[in-house]
């Protein structure tokens, strides 16, 4: 694989940090009753896409993000999915273990299987389509994934982790999680791959008076007979073929470092595959999987894979960067009132989407062509003037306190403190 950029943007990783996770389906509304009523998260939005002719569904449980995960249909079920796993993390094994019961009580999970990698205590299951979820409980230690050893949650706590000290410390690469995080620090530094979080772009104190009913709901959830399991979100992971292609394009264009490598032997009905996990954050081993055995005759399951961009310059880097490299195909350019956002397919078809955060809320799906050619004045003036005046319209500040306000009183408000 050629990369064509020029030298000065080649060696400098783009200012983006995680933001959320989207599937294919093939039955968007028997996924969406297992994520909220199963999962705990709470519908913010949802429409038609692809001609009016596919459903899209944006989930949350974060108030910070309008859709932490969302899901399209439109996929053949004939196919087998591409979605290696979404990722969650749980505070402490108690909250593991409310989680395996809540999944254990449903019919359509299956494949539940709990697994000690060292770095975590993992439990796994699948979704009725058989999308894989991990929710994991970190540890205080740190050995080179994959590694695994059996997870035997009826044990106490103590025992546990009494097990996993023992199995952790024979390893002569062995370090505690303190100090991976703090080496990790120093190097994603030194390569200047950390990215803080960025302001939202857009004009703060708007010269227009907001009319709309803030009393009404933002989000719709359903009710279970347990409470959602204390998790928040953390990484995803896909399916591909060309591991080495792949690998070098998050790596040396979207810069993501490869924190670990090698092969995960069979875990439950899921096969043996190569693993490489990447991060850009220190306090995450690791944010992006990728997992070998992707048969490219299966069309991806990845629905967006999306990265919050820091401003707008750097989202213009970012597509001069793209339109240099023949790995990847055509950029989209798309204004939603939420974000200034570009997609584009990586090497292998996943859909990355690139986006820069704005100060205003516009019920999605919602989307139109944006030039960045325009000063960030010009487009900011032009993208609220069209904003203003969409049904729906509100400030994203009023968006994000009246869904923390919703989240809290139903109980269904993620994790918080697990995730930056």
């Amino acid at each position: 694989m050629n990369y064509t950029g020029s030298n000065k943007e080649k060696t400098k990783p783009p200012d983006l940090m995680f933001s959320h996770f989207g599937i294919n389906c093939h039955d968007p509304d028997k996924l969406e009753d297992f994520y909220t009523r199963v999962m705990g998260y709470c519908v913010s939005d949802e429409g038609l896409i692809g001609g009016n002719t596919k459903k899209i569904i944006f989930m949350t449980r974060r108030p910070r993000e309008h859709h932490q995960f969302v899901i399209a249909g439109g996929r053949d079920r004939s196919f087998e999915t591409t979605i290696g796993e979404t990722g969650f993390k749980a505070p402490n094994l108690d909250a593991l273990r409310q989680a395996h019961f809540v999944v254990s009580n449903e019919t359509s999970v299956k494949d539940i299987t709990a697994i000690d990698h060292g770095i975590s205590w993992t439990l796994y299951f699948r979704d009725p389509e058989g999308n894989r979820i991990s929710i994991s409980v970190e540890t205080n230690h740190y050995v080179p994934q994959p590694a695994i050893w059996p997870l035997d949650l009826s044990m106490s706590d103590e025992k546990i982790n009494e097990l996993t000290n023992e199995r952790c410390k024979t390893n002569k690469s062995y370090m505690t999680r303190k100090d991976w995080k703090l080496k990790k620090y120093r190097e994603f530094n030194e390569e200047k791959r950390l990215s803080i979080e960025g302001p939202e772009t857009g004009n703060p104190n708007p010269d227009f008076k907001l009319e709309e009913n803030l009393n009404d709901k933002l989000l719709k959830f359903k009710e279970n007979t347990m409470p959602p399991p204390k998790v928040a979100q953390s990484h995803c992971a896909f399916k591909v073929s060309n591991m080495n292609d792949m690998v070098f394009f998050y790596d040396n264009v979207l810069g993501y470092a490869v924190t670990d490598r090698g092969k995960m032997m069979e875990i439950g009905e899921e096969p043996a595959h190569e693993y490489t996990y990447l991060s850009r954050d220190p306090d995450e081993h690791h944010q992006l999987i990728l997992v070998s055995g992707r048969d490219m005759n299966d069309p991806t399951s990845v629905n967006q894979l999306s990265l919050r961009v820091l401003s707008l310059n750097e989202l213009r880097r970012m597509e001069r960067i793209l339109d240099n490299n023949p790995s990847i195909g055509q950029i989209r350019k798309t204004c939603h009132g939420n974000s200034f956002s570009i997609y584009f397919p990586d090497p292998e078809g996943n859909i990355v989407e690139l986006a820069v955060e704005s100060t205003w809320y516009v019920p999605a799906p919602h989307g139109i062509k944006m030039d960045l050619s325009w000063s960030d004045e010009q487009l900011i003036t032009w993208a609220e003037n069209h904003c203003k005046n969409t049904p729906g319209f509100m400030m994203r500040s009023d968006w994000k306190t009246k869904a923390r306000q919703e989240l809290e009183a139903i109980g269904h408000l993620e994790s918080e403190g697990l995730i930056k």
